[in-house]
Parts: structure tokens; sequence; C-alpha cells
């Protein structure tokens, strides 16, 4: 037994009297994992090193299991890459467990990487690449950079794989160069290989080989990216494709060395954090073996990936071995990362609602005044070539907008200084048809007409009322005009306003609402702190949520699923996170390329994909999910006007509907942006009248006592 696993056995041991409620089958698997939410492990960690005594030492989190399936050259058609394809997805849609205890990745072929992306939606299966090259981008004929991988879809890069290293000439300082390159992309991961040879093993060379592999490779990598975006994998070199594998104890104690390597290099407190796989013939027959050992957090598995029930199988061991600890810690966050979709280069995408008559998509660019419509039929449907996304310019700033009851394509807009109605016409039936117009008409003020505010987050009650809140223009000043002024308010079918909240706060977000009606969310976002309130009475307030500290920015726009979970987009912190309310509990986690979305909703013909707005300088489109099986959404609420209020509205602006410029064409295999058409510009000629003339008008209905 090494010094450091003789260490663990003594301290796990001597708090074995703390822990009445962990068997002793926990106890022989368990270490001291102080990580961040993201990266943590299903099997309970109970001892520390000996710098975790401190007192302020972060609280003990497990490190979830992680299977992954390199199929490196096989198979050898596309037809039989989708097949396979299609039986890991058969398996997973109805095994939902496996994609949250244990993080599941596939390793196609590079010609098959787009398949596997659009095949493995909603499954909870990470697709990954087997390498990338050494440049991200110029003149390297048969090269392939990070970028490219991440924008189909892709999540992990493999690096450092011993038949790399030993057919390829793949040195230490070339894996360093990559994952340089992988880290520089926001959202991919690595799975790091390292191992030795028989000769190596044989001669007691393992440990300073591992120990050189590592340091050279992680030359520059800061504690955080080796926490949160690195997963070692240990493959001997002398078991993979042999039949031979190393015994549970070769396994462990091949672990511990890396471990203890990643300790020297980033202190225990990382080392305990890292997840560690094992990589050397791994089958159905020796998984639960493998995964018994305390610091053999996962597979990288190679022939037996090719057939999807023994892939499935080694999957079920990382979720056995999940199972076997204690209940006591709630299972890590299943991570998802979106794709743009609509490359609509918002200044400030916001709002975005789900029209279930419509199958469209709406949404707003803020302090563009523009509201944006996408007529949307799946990611499947090869009919969205046909269907660029539009644009209206309103001409004032917009805060939100909402479903209109009664004909199709209306809705309501909250401006900067009213309610207003937009009604797109598409009587030939033809959504992108040349005659769609729009009309706008003026509902009723807003509130706070003496206050440097404007109406800002909101959404529609399941009684079809109206909620919203105001944004403070000058929050951000940190004096006195950045004070607590804003209201929350209901704007029922008589366009009567209501305050709701008995204190003020400066910028609203988070409004949603579960099926029942209940009960609403609510954030003053430069808090962040998230609320639920009874409703529609707004009493017992009480916090369900904080964002962490270490992650920047604050909650924004949110939306409530089928299950009556929260997903809010995290501006700043390049993510947006589902929460259970009930708990506070954190179990999934969206990753964005961009630092800040906006807002999300629930869409497209099954509910099941989330749509999520960003905002510039780094983002601005409209990114899209595709949900793990059994994930929904709600159908959104339309906002009822009274037949006397909606006939009696005067102060009409038209104006042409046209295609943006950046009309984009979705097929199953790919979005793509027309080139040179990134920045989108109105077209002269073809905006709405400006807000001052639409205010006039409105002065002139009011005065008239309309």
């Amino acid at each position: 037994m090494t010094l450091f696993s003789l260490f663990l056995a003594l301290t796990s041991f001597s708090l074995s009297l703390s822990f009445h409620t962990v068997d002793s089958f926990s106890l022989h698997r368990t270490r001291t994992v102080s990580v961040s939410p993201l990266i943590s492990k299903s099997r309970t960690a109970l001892f520390f090193s000996p710098d975790d005594h401190q007192s302020n030492a972060p609280p003990v989190q497990p490190r979830r299991s992680i299977v992954a399936g390199n199929w490196k050259l096989n198979p050898a058609t596309l037809t039989e890459a989708t097949t396979l394809l299609r039986l890991l997805k058969a398996n997973f849609e109805n095994h939902r467990d496996a994609s949250s205890a244990t993080e599941v990745v596939v390793f196609p072929p590079f010609p098959f990487l787009g398949v596997a992306v659009q095949e493995l939606q909603g499954t909870g299966i990470q697709v990954g690449c087997q390498t990338i090259g050494t440049h991200e981008q110029g003149a390297f004929t048969g090269e392939v950079a990070p970028s490219m991988i991440q924008s189909m879809g892709v999540t992990y890069v493999m690096l450092g794989h011993s038949e790399r290293r030993t057919l390829f000439g793949e040195s230490d300082t070339a894996v360093n160069n990559k994952l340089q390159l992988c880290l520089a992309q926001r959202g991919l991961q690595v799975i790091l290989c390292v191992g030795e040879t028989l000769q190596e093993y044989e001669t007691n060379l393992l440990a300073s080989v591992v120990d050189v592999q590592l340091k050279k490779a992680l030359v520059g990598v800061s504690s955080q990216d080796v926490l949160e975006r690195i997963v070692v994998a240990y493959e001997p070199v002398w078991a993979i494709g042999t039949g031979k594998t190393a015994t549970p104890s070769q396994a462990q104690a091949a672990h511990e060395a890396v471990r203890a390597t990643l300790t020297a290099l980033y202190g225990s407190h990382v080392a305990q954090g890292v997840r560690i796989q094992y990589g050397g013939s791994v089958t159905p027959d020796n998984i639960d073996a493998l995964m018994a050992q305390p610091d053999v957090d996962g597979a990288l598995v190679g022939g037996a990936s090719l057939t999807a029930d023994s892939f499935t199988r080694i999957v079920d061991g990382g979720i056995r071995a999940a199972s076997a600890t204690s209940s006591a810690y709630a299972p890590p966050p299943v991570e998802l990362t979106a794709t743009e979709v609509v490359p609509c280069a918002n200044v400030l995408g916001e709002s975005p609602v789900w029209s279930v008559r419509d199958q469209a998509l709406y949404w707003i660019s803020a302090p563009e005044g523009e509201l944006w419509t996408w007529k949307y039929h799946g990611d499947n449907n090869q009919h969205n070539r046909n269907e660029p996304p539009y644009r209206r310019l309103i001409g004032t700033t917009l805060g939100c907008t909402a479903l209109l009851e009664g004909e199709p394509h209306a809705v309501l807009l909250a401006g900067e200084s009213a309610f207003m109605k937009m009604t797109m016409k598409a009587d030939s039936g033809d959504f992108a048809s040349s005659s769609s117009c729009t009309a706008t008409n003026f509902l009723c003020e807003r509130p706070e007409q003496d206050q440097a505010t404007r109406p800002n987050d909101g959404r529609v009650d399941r009684q079809q009322r109206m909620v919203f809140g105001m944004y403070n223009n000058y929050h951000r000043e940190g004096s006195s005009a950045g004070e607590n002024n804003c209201g929350l308010y209901r704007l029922d079918a008589n366009l009567q306003l209501e305050s709701l909240l008995d204190y003020k706060y400066r910028v609203s977000n988070c409004i949603c609402f579960p099926a029942s009606g209940d009960t609403i969310f609510f954030c003053d976002t430069p808090t962040r702190k998230v609320y639920a309130f009874d409703y529609p009475v707004l009493t017992n307030r009480r916090e369900i949520w904080t964002m962490p500290s270490e992650w920047p920015g604050g909650p924004d726009g949110a939306q409530v699923d089928a299950d009556g979970c929260i997903w809010m987009a995290l501006s700043g912190a390049h993510r947006v996170v589902r929460v259970n309310p009930d708990t506070g509990h954190m179990d999934f986690v969206v990753h964005l390329p961009v630092s800040s979305p906006t807002s999300c909703t629930f869409g497209g013909p099954n509910l099941d994909e989330l749509f999520i707005t960003t905002r510039k300088p780094d983002g601005g489109g409209l990114f899209r999910v595709k949900m793990p099986f059994g994930i929904r959404g709600l159908p959104e609420p339309e906002f009822r006007v009274n037949n006397n209020n909606n006939n009696n509205l005067v102060g009409q602006e038209q104006t042409t509907t046209q295609p943006t410029a950046a009309a984009v064409a979705v097929s199953s295999d790919n979005v793509m942006q027309e080139e040179g058409n990134a920045n989108v510009q109105p077209a002269a000629g073809n905006t709405a009248a400006t807000y001052a003339s639409m205010a006039a008008a409105y002065k002139q209905m009011t005065n008239n006592g309309q």
C-alpha cells in the first residue's frame, strides 16, 4: 500500500465514528471533494486532507461519474453510425437516470460528429471529438480547429490518447498546445489521457510517466480550468485493445498516482475534485469492480462502445456506483450546451415567447425597438429553409412582449412610455408573404411616468393578466439616482393597473409562473437573490436561490417548465440554470459560448426545446438547446383584452414587414448565415413612424376623452 492510500484509509477510519448514517461500503470508496457545484461526483467524499481542516474550507461535494465511448476509426459508413446513434438514443430516452447520475459522452470520427449531435439531442449524451489540430485558423490543410467543432454542438475533446502519442508521435508539448486552444473556447471540455507502456509498468515507472505527462500537458493551465473543464483518463497502453485490463487494485494505484501529481500542482482541494477515468479494455463484466475503487470516477470505453447494449450496460455500472453512496448529497447538475440558431445580432435580445397557436417564436431587441418573429417547425423540419426570421422596427425602447388572445400573430409590447398591440397580417396563410403587414395600437400608458424607469421583465399569468416589473435607468450609478424606485404591476383585461409589491427595487427579472398559477417568481437582479411569493396576492415571500458569489453577473429572464422548476438566464455568467424551487437544488446547467444570456422560454412543436436570447458585445444571437427526454415547457398564456377596450383602439400606424438581412437557413444538419450579414441594419423606408408621433396620437386620443 502506498503512503497516499494508507493516509486515505486511516483518515476514513478516523472519521467513521462521526458518520453513523453511512454504511461500510460507502466508507471504503469515498474521498475529499471541494469543488464548484458544476464539477462533482456522485460518490460521497467524507474525509479531509491536512489543509482541509481550516474552518473556512469549501463544503464537500460529490464527484459525478463519467463514462465516455471512443469509437476510434469506426464504424465504416454514415449509415452504420446513424444506426448506432439511434440505438443509443432509444436506450437513453427511456433511461433518464443515466443522463443525471452519470455523465455520458461519445467520440465518433470527424465525419459523423454532425449527425451525432443531431441524433442525440434530448438524450443527455454529449458528443466529443477524438482530437483537434494545433492551430485555430490559417493555411493548415486537413486540420480542424476547436471553434469549428464547438459551433456544431460538440462539447468535449479528447487529447493525448496513447494511440496518438505512439502512432502519430504526438508530444506532450503538442498536447499542451491543443489543450490551450480548447480552453480558449468557452464551454469546451477536455478528456486528457495519460498512461504508461508495458515496459514502463514492469520497471515501476508508472508514477514517473504519468507525472511527466500531466505536468507538461498542464503548463499554463489554471486551477479553475483543471477543476471545471478537464477530466483525466488513465489508459495503460498495454491494456488498450489487447483484451488485457488492469486489476481494480492496479487501476486504483494508478489513479492515486495521478491525484498525487495534481495535488503537487494545484493542491488537495483541486486534486480531489478532478474526475479520473480508467481506460483500459473496459467491459460490462469488469465495470462494477473498477467503479468500486475510491479513485475511479468512470471509464473511457473502446470496443465495447460500438455496441449500444454493451455501452449502456457499462453506463449502468456508473449509475450503480452513484447509487451506492449516501443519499444526503443531491446529484450534480446535468450539463448541456446551447448553439446559435438565428444570428440576429441583437444589441439586447429579450423576452422570448412561444406561441402554440402560431407555431412561432417572438422576441425583442430592447434598445433598438425591434420585434422579431421566427416561424419554426422543429429541428428536423426541412421547411425551416424557407422561413427566415422577420423583424419589425417599432421606434421606441421596448421592455418585454407577450402573446395577445384573439387573432393570430398578435402581441402585446411594453414600450418606454406605453403599452401597444401589434398584429401581423397573414391573410394568405403564408407567414413570409410580402403582403404581410403590421398594425400598431396604443393600449395604455405605463406606470411611473414621473420616474426615470421603464418596463422591463414581464409575463402573462395563468389568469391571462400581464404582470411586469420596471427598470431603473440609473441603477448602475450607485448614487441616489440608482435608488430602489421600481414597482411590480399587473395589467388586467380592462387595462387597469394594480401595484403588487409593498416595497420598491431596482431591476425586475425572473417573472414567471408554474402551471398551478398560485406562485410567482421574482428577482431584483442587483441582489442576485430569487424569491417565490404566493399569488395572486403576493404574500409569504421566500428565497429559493442565490446566485453563487464566484459567478459574475446576475439573474435575468426566466421560465418555468412542466415539472415546476425554474430556468434562469444568468447574464454575465455564460449559462442558464434550472433550479428546483422546493429544494434550491440546481440540477441542469446550459452553457453558452457568449457571456450574457438574457432570457429563455420553451418552444418547438413539442415544447421540448429551450430558446435563449443573448446580448452584445459578444452575443446577440438566438440560441437553442434540445431538452433531455421528459422535460417540457408549458404553453404560454395569452393576454386577454376585453372587447370594449379592443374595439375602441385608435392611433394605428402601419409598416411593411421585410425579411431581415440576417435571414438564416435552418436544416436538420446545419445552421447557416449568409456571408457578410452578421450586422442587421434597418432597411431604409421600412421603419414604423417615430415613437414621438405615436405618443402624440396617444395624447390626442386621451385629450379627446377616448
